[in-house]
């Protein structure tokens, strides 16, 4: 009997914890079910743009991802001297040369085959020819010029220096009073009577050829006077800009006919540096069958038809009526050159072909 008494109690203590468990679970509130993440969307590389009314407010910038180290490249090139940027315009840029170390004694050849040695810097030089005067100043030397010829203009600060000739007449005496310890001369004329004198003389002829050669003979003048590297930075750029011409007329087919009136009608053929311009800038030269310079009939020029004609006296062109119907008179184009530059075989001769190329080529020389 006790036995069923105990077995009833705990049945009751077991229904009356089984109530309250279902009390507490009806006084809260169901969790809400789970959703699936989806991935996140990668962030734009720069932020959408929209438009509003109203003030904008600076939109934050994100952060961008670090940029990775660029690949490893080879050492660039050496910058070329001639950098051309479109068609055909040329860029000249300055070259700085490796010092040239002044070595003395310099051995020259002269015109006549002979070896003039210099043991050191001549420092009163007596020079008896344009282009060699026009050389030592471009190389800051014409401070040694104490004596030249009276046709010799260029540059300015000739205008002091004594003259001792007129180019093809040289006064032994007044040079032999300037004391020199040197004597150029272009002509072969005078160096018997030079040396007799007791002067050191160096001849060498004019160029008549290849005026590229004008670069060598600046370098020369700076071994000699013992300032290479002035004369390397010159002959330098007189190098650069024949190849800058060069290279700008590279993609030019043929040029005008050209005729070049020196004075009376006298004109350069082949064999002449003039032509070698002519050649360089693609102009076809209605004196294209006369050797060196001579004078070209008024009936040849109007058979011939230049298109264009250089000439320091247009009106000797437009004041004869034989003339009228030759096309550089009608259309105009009798050019002047602003300068003497190309009748000096100096530095400044690229200066005149220069001049040349824009007066006939304007449209792509500036």
């Amino acid at each position: 009997m006790e036995l069923k008494l105990l077995r009833l109690a705990f049945f009751f203590v077991a229904l009356l914890i089984a109530c309250m468990g279902i009390v507490s679970c009806a006084t809260e509130e169901p969790s809400a079910p789970l959703e699936p993440k989806a991935p996140a969307p990668a962030a734009p590389a720069q932020p959408a743009v929209t438009q509003q009314s109203g003030p904008i407010s600076a939109p934050s910038v994100p952060q961008q991802p670090a940029l990775a180290a660029p690949a490893p490249t080879a050492a660039p090139l050496p910058t070329p001297r001639i950098v051309r940027v479109g068609n055909p315009k040329p860029i000249r840029e300055t070259v700085v040369p490796t010092p040239i170390p002044v070595v003395f004694p310099v051995t020259v050849q002269s015109g006549d085959g002979r070896d003039i040695t210099f043991e050191q810097p001549p420092e009163r030089i007596v020079a008896f020819d344009s282009s060699v005067v026009e050389i030592l100043f471009a190389i800051g030397e014409g401070g040694r010029v104490v004596g030249t010829h009276q046709y010799v203009s260029y540059p300015p600060e000739v205008a002091n220096i004594t003259r001792v000739g007129d180019a093809f007449n040289m006064d032994i005496e007044a040079t032999v009073a300037l004391e020199p310890d040197l004597v150029f001369v272009f002509f072969d004329r005078f160096v018997q009577d030079l040396e007799r004198a007791g002067l050191k003389v160096l001849y060498i002829p004019s160029l008549s050829d290849d005026f590229e050669k004008i670069a060598d003979h600046t370098r020369t003048w700076g071994r000699i006077v013992g300032n290479p590297d002035a004369a390397e930075i010159v002959a330098i750029d007189f190098e650069s800009r024949v190849a800058a011409i060069r290279g700008t007329m590279e993609p030019v087919g043929a040029g005008p006919t050209v005729l070049q009136d020196v004075g009376g009608f006298w004109t350069p053929g082949q064999g002449t540096i003039m032509q070698e311009v002519f050649d360089l800038l693609k102009l076809e030269n209605v004196a294209h069958d006369i050797e060196g310079y001579a004078q070209i009939s008024p009936e040849v020029i109007v058979e011939r038809d230049p298109t264009v004609i250089f000439t320091s006296d247009p009106v000797s062109f437009t004041d004869e009526p034989a003339f009228e119907s030759v096309r550089a008179v009608r259309h105009g184009t009798l050019l002047t050159l602003s300068s003497d530059a190309l009748s000096v075989q100096g530095p400044r001769f690229i200066e005149g072909v220069e001049e040349m190329a824009r007066l006939v080529y304007p449209g792509i020389f500036e």
